[in-house]
């Protein structure tokens, strides 16, 4: 039975007794409020809705029907009415034709398809109190009563049901049963029918049934969660359990509704990982079990009833995000099998094979829009933008001329849809930076994604596009307004470029509608004449603004978003997106949680892809002209132009015309870097130029290209002076007066003319409210830049020098930047330059004062004289290395000089005079070796080998050799002397430290404890066999830092060491030196060659020896070298060592020598430990019978202190009560604290006595 007949047979007896009791109508009218026309329409029938008890109790009163059994009667049947009305209503929204499958409407059904809630008062009035949100963060239903308000609707038994499901008690297993079964049945009748209501109401009502929706999924999720089975484990639930607070997390005003929004910002396994962290938050307040498996198990819930909510509602499917690769195949799986889930996999198969022109949105978007006639505007306009959909994609491939030339692909067809990766706005967000955007997660299907947020709430923030110049930003707007469907959408394309700069955000849409439909029209007039529909303003080209308006636009972004706040205010929500370039990201405030999309380059399947749709236009071009088809694989041979669309139209081109008219055919993959840039510039100069003026002569017209090309080098040179990517009009005018080629006669144009003859160059445009036109100008890729420059230095270095114009001109070249800031420059140069004589000349009056001839006025910003110079003589010096050669410094000075002190001189300033980027990006480009001539009659003189892009010596190389040899090359005999400045430390410190220099004090920093410790040892220095040669200090400090033995170069810096005693350092200073060495040996000699190490304490122990007398000094020296002698001498007799031994116990060395070999020998196998002892004893012997008196206590104290330092217990015990008779209390005193206790241990009483 359908509605209106249930409605009849309801009223058709209460008709009868109105009439049959002779009641007023007039009277009835009054009691009930209503007019006649509303009271004939209720009492015939003919609402949609059951009437309210209020309205039956009044009319039975009036027909004085006051009985109880009346009152009961009517009131089962009202609910009877209800009841069947809910029925009829469920089964006429799920029999609708799903997505995909709708046959087309006759005009009188698109009529009545209007948005059922904004034609419904009652439904109108119930969303009404939503709507004031719009302008935070949208529709927070956030409670299972507000998500049932939302969903019920006109039901009032489902209403009614809801309202009782959440006054249930919840206090044992059976309720929790209960509970649930109810919540399943309340649930599924509640999203019956979802996909039709969504369908037929408009953007902002269906937010609101979208967000009721997801609501209830995730009620249900924790409902069925395991997280109430354990707290119901015993029944009933122990004490302790907050039962009421559960119930209210549950179903009432509690947190379990609050989880978090599949929305466009997060892939959706990002969106999963929230949801199970909410819920696991959930299980950890309630569930006595591991919370993780619940978590898991309620989330398995939320999943498969999305997936099979989005079958029958797919805005939920696109809203989630699930329509990228691996995450819609999970929502797939998580789908029931069956005419939902073909329908869902067809919606996805359906969208996926649409790669390009974003045709894949419209069909996605028209699927799931009203079935309803268009508005007036939202159809005009829709019109307008979609006659682009056959344009070509450039307007690059016009002419003039008569030959033929290939297709340029149409928008829809040409337009292959990019990579893309996302984030959200946040404090410290770096959108600007590339390598902030590498951390972000990449995403394949934009389509998927503008579908979801337009159809989820895009109307708070404006979504902003990034890009670099010529990734299809604009491509992208012109395509996102034709592909909307007018049903749901009001498109409207503001080209920032074409209106005001200056004036507010309503002014800008007026004009960009004037602009689109040649007439006079406001944005009200637009709005009151599209009810229902979501207006879309689309901004392009944000950077325009930014770059060439002289206005502040920091503001800008935010003032979108509050414009789209108020808008949502007065009750009209507006979606916005704002294209930009990557790169002026940082100019401009981005509103908090604003979602940023930027565009990737095109990776190796999308150029292939895009080189298909290419040759499949211009199949009978190449077939007509013998032509093959372009490489698939240009994005390997080209990677930097083919990545960028725009730029890869312009190889296609330059393939298919320069093959087609030229006599030879070029492999791309044949040429090199510049010939390919020279090429691809002349190519479209020429054609451009042609297109102006087709009748120039052959000669005439290659000095056209020649003088276009030099113009566009001036241009190319004004952004590397100013070290920009672009350059105002007016700086751009300024600069072609003073930078063309001094041959070139042609006329000086302005730089508009200039750019506006070339589509490889970006012009940026802002007009303000007087009508005003400010422009920037950029190359779409600033490779082509970086060509034209090196270019117009080529060029102009072939003339010089001249003493004239083309030395200054190439002083002004070369005088503002570093040619190492764009190290492509460099490059390119290497195939310019056939040599780089021409530099010889040039160089060493490279700091000299401008001749008068050469002078230009030319200044590209403010700089003093001292930069210019810096910049001019090291931009020669990287012209002398761009070959990739070596270059001794010496072939660019006067042969009368010296080439160190002038590369002092050089270095020096550039230092000083140059940012500190680009000082450190010179150091990084050139690589310098020290050397000296080996011919002619410079030899033997230090010289500077320098090279581009390699450093053969690293960076903590020592110097010291090379510059303290004199400057005619007179080196010491054999290089194995040693050298010394003759300065002191603190002289040194005081030359460097005043030019309170950056780098100098941080590398004086660690070594400063070395100048104070060690002052004598860093004015020494001295020279190995091989002419290298190092300080003192440099040798000591080597060797403290070195690894332990066995240690690569451990032994050389020993030598190295030993090698420094032979210097004129004083008494203190080697004492010093031989202290610290004998200290590291006595802790790795054993890890050491014997005879290096016998050696090395033969070395040490003579100095220890030899300069003052014994009793004066440190007794650490003389114990760590005996401790090594020892060592040794308990291994293998050793002459050398005994001696050694003798000496510093003031032994007489020929009895040690022949006592200590004949004991060593005859405990060849003894233990170490007992060899060792045995040496002691030994030597102990040697004291007691040979020792002189005057020098036996101290002998025997230091032999003492060495028994101790080897800790030889044995020993100790054996000889203590000797040892200590040999000493007196006075002797005693020289142990220190540490070897007092040792001994006091070992002899106890004995020591006291």
């Amino acid at each position: 039975m359908s509605t209106s007949a249930l409605m009849a047979a309801f009223w058709r007896p209460l008709r009868k007794m109105i009439k049959d009791r002779g009641v007023s109508r007039a009277k009835l009218r009054r009691q009930l409020c209503l007019s006649e026309s509303a009271l004939s329409e209720l009492l015939n029938g003919k609402r949609a809705t059951a009437p309210s008890w209020d309205v039956v109790t009044t009319i039975l009163r009036a027909c004085g029907e006051m009985e109880d059994s009346a009152f009961i009667h009517w009131r089962k049947t009202l609910t009877n009415l209800e009841t069947e009305l809910d029925v009829v209503a469920a089964r006429q929204q799920s029999e609708r034709p799903q997505a995909l499958a709708e046959p087309a409407e006759s005009a009188e059904s698109a009529e009545s398809a209007d948005c059922s809630v904004c034609t419904d008062e009652y439904e109108d009035e119930r969303f009404r109190s939503y709507i004031r949100e719009l302008s935070s963060d949208g529709w927070r239903i956030r409670s299972f009563s507000a998500a049932a308000r939302v969903l019920a609707g006109r039901r009032p038994v489902l209403r009614r049901d809801a309202e009782k499901l959440v006054e249930n008690e919840l206090e044992s297993r059976e309720e929790l049963e209960v509970l649930r079964d109810s919540f399943d049945g309340i649930a599924r009748r509640m999203l019956a029918g979802l996909g039709a209501g969504v369908r037929r109401a408009c953007h902002v009502h269906r937010v609101g049934l979208l967000r009721a929706a997801h609501t209830i999924l995730l009620l249900e999720g924790g409902v069925r969660s395991p997280a109430l089975d354990s707290v119901w484990a015993d029944d009933p639930a122990p004490d302790g359990v907050d039962v009421e607070g559960l119930f209210g997390t549950v179903l009432g005003d509690g947190t379990l509704a609050s989880g978090a929004l599949p929305i466009t910002d997060v892939p959706y396994i990002d969106h999963r990982a929230r949801l199970l962290a909410h819920y696991t938050e959930f299980a950890e307040q309630w569930a006595k079990a591991e919370t993780r498996p619940v978590a898991e198990e309620a989330t398995a819930v939320y999943e498969a009833r999305l997936a099979e909510l989005a079958a029958d509602c797919p805005e939920l499917f696109v809203w989630a995000s699930m329509l990228d690769g691996p995450k819609a195949v999970r929502a797939l799986d998580a789908c029931p099998t069956g005419e939902a889930r073909d329908r869902l996999e067809s919606l996805y198969r359906e969208v996926h094979a649409r790669n390009g022109g974003l045709d894949g949105l419209e069909i996605l978007l028209r699927a799931l829009s009203r079935k309803t006639t268009p508005g007036v505007w939202p159809a005009r306009l829709s019109e307008i933008y979609r006659y682009e959909l056959n344009c070509p994609i450039s307007p690059i491939g016009e002419t003039g001329d008569d030959e033929p030339t290939p297709h340029i692909p149409r928008l829809a067809k040409g337009y292959v849809n990019p990579a893309f990766r996302t984030a959200v706005h946040s404090p410290g967000g770096m959108p600007h930076v590339d390598a902030w955007w590498s951390t972000r997660p990449l995403s394949e299907e934009i389509q998927g994604f503008l579908a979801a947020h337009l159809t989820g709430f895009p109307t708070v923030r404006p979504l902003i596009v990034l890009g670099d110049p010529g990734a299809g930003k604009s491509l992208l707007t012109r395509l996102l307004a034709a592909r909307l469907p007018p049903e749901d959408y009001l498109p409207i394309r503001i080209e920032l470029r074409n209106v005001s700069a200056d004036v507010d955000i309503l002014e800008q849409i007026r004009q960009a509608l004037r602009h689109a439909t040649l007439m006079d029209v406001t944005w009200a007039t637009v709005t009151e004449l599209s009810d229902g529909v979501l207006p879309v303003l689309i901004f392009d080209g944000f950077d325009e603004l930014l770059q060439a308006s002289g206005a502040d636009h920091w503001r800008y972004l935010q003032d979108i978003a509050d414009f789209q706040q108020a808008s949502a205010r007065s009750g009209l929500p507006v979606a916005a997106i704002v294209t930009s370039r990557t790169v002026v990201a940082d100019q401009a405030k981005f509103p908090d949680n604003s979602v940023i999309i930027r565009l990737e380059p095109f990776d190796a399947s999308r150029i292939a892809r895009w080189t298909d749709t290419w040759n499949s236009a211009n199949a009978g071009y190449f077939r007509r002209n013998a032509l093959p088809p372009l490489r698939r694989d240009l994005g390997a041979l080209y990677p930097d132009l083919a990545a960028q669309p725009l730029l890869l139209l312009m190889l296609a081109l330059y393939f298919g015309v320069e093959q087609g008219t030229g006599p030879i055919q070029v492999d791309p993959a044949s040429m090199s870097r510049v010939d390919l840039y020279e090429r691809l510039l002349r190519l479209f100069v020429r054609r451009q130029i042609i297109k102006l003026e087709p009748r120039l002569r052959p000669e005439a017209l290659e000095e056209r290209i020649e003088n276009e090309l030099d113009l566009l080098s001036v241009i190319a040179a004004a952004m590397f002076n100013r070290g920009r990517q672009g350059v105002s009009a007016e700086e751009a005018d300024n600069d072609l007066r003073f930078l063309r080629a001094p041959d070139n006669r042609a006329a000086c144009p302005e730089a508009g003319l200039v750019f506006g003859r070339f589509f490889f160059i970006h012009e940026a445009r802002a007009t303000s409210k007087r009508g005003t036109a400010r422009r920037w100008y950029e190359f779409l890729h600033a490779t082509f830049g970086e060509h034209l420059v090196a270019r117009k230095i080529a060029r102009t270095l072939a003339h010089c020098p001249d003493h004239g114009p083309h030395d200054g001109l190439l002083f002004d070249l070369l005088s503002h930047s570093l040619l190492t800031d764009r190290a492509q420059i460099i490059d390119n140069l290497r195939d310019f330059l056939p040599t780089w004589e021409a530099v010889r000349p040039l160089f060493p009056t490279a700091l000299d004062e401008r001749s008068a001839e050469s002078r230009t006025g030319y200044t590209a910003r403010p700089a003093r004289v001292t930069h210019r110079h810096a910049c001019y003589s090291a931009n020669l010096l990287l012209l002398a290395l761009a070959r990739g050669q070596v270059v001794n410094f010496s072939e660019l000075t006067d042969d009368t000089a010296d080439p160190v002190a002038q590369w002092s001189e050089h270095a020096l300033l550039w230092k000083s005079q140059l940012p500190p980027d680009s000082w450190d990006a010179f150091t990084r480009a050139v690589g310098s070796v020290p050397q000296r001539a080996i011919v002619g009659k410079a030899e033997g003189r230090r010289d500077i080998a320098l090279c581009l892009n390699r450093h053969e010596l690293p960076e903590t190389a020592s110097r010291a050799a090379w510059v303290l040899d004199p400057p005619g090359g007179e080196t010491t005999p054999e290089g194995e002397e040693p050298l010394s400045t003759g300065d002191r430390w603190h002289e040194t410190l005081r030359r460097s430290r005043l030019l309170y220099d950056r780098d100098v004090e941080l590398v004086l920093e660690p070594a400063l404890p070395v100048f104070e410790e060690l002052n004598d040892l860093t004015s020494a220095y001295t020279v190995d066999p091989f002419g290298q040669g190092a300080s003192v200090a440099h040798a000591l400090v080597a060797l403290l830092l070195c690894e332990p033995a066995p240690a690569r170069d451990l032994t050389t810096r020993y030598e190295a060491c030993l090698r420094a005693l032979d210097t004129s350092v004083g008494p203190w200073a080697k004492e010093r030196l031989v202290a610290l060495v004998s200290h590291r040996l006595a802790g790795e000699s054993d890890r050491l060659p014997a005879n290096f190490v016998s050696d090395a304490v033969w070395t040490l122990a003579n100095e220890w020896t030899s300069t003052r007398p014994i009793s004066n000094k440190d007794e650490r020296t003389p114990l760590h070298l005996l401790s090594v002698a020892c060592r040794l001498l308990a291994r293998a007799p050793d002459e050398q060592l005994a001696v050694t031994a003798a000496r510093l116990l003031a032994l007489e060395p020929a009895s040690v020598v022949s006592h200590l070999a004949i004991g060593s020998g005859s405990d060849a196998h003894v233990p170490d430990t007992m060899s060792t002892g045995r040496v002691l004893a030994l030597l102990f012997r040697l004291i007691e019978t040979i020792a002189e008196p005057g020098t036996r206590a101290l002998s025997g104290l230091r032999l003492l202190k060495l028994a101790v330092a080897l800790d030889q217990r044995e020993w100790c015990d054996e000889h203590g009560t000797r040892v200590l008779d040999m000493l007196d209390t006075t002797v005693l005193e020289g142990l220190l604290p540490s070897e007092e206790e040792y001994v006091r241990g070992r002899w106890g009483g004995t020591f006291d006595e």
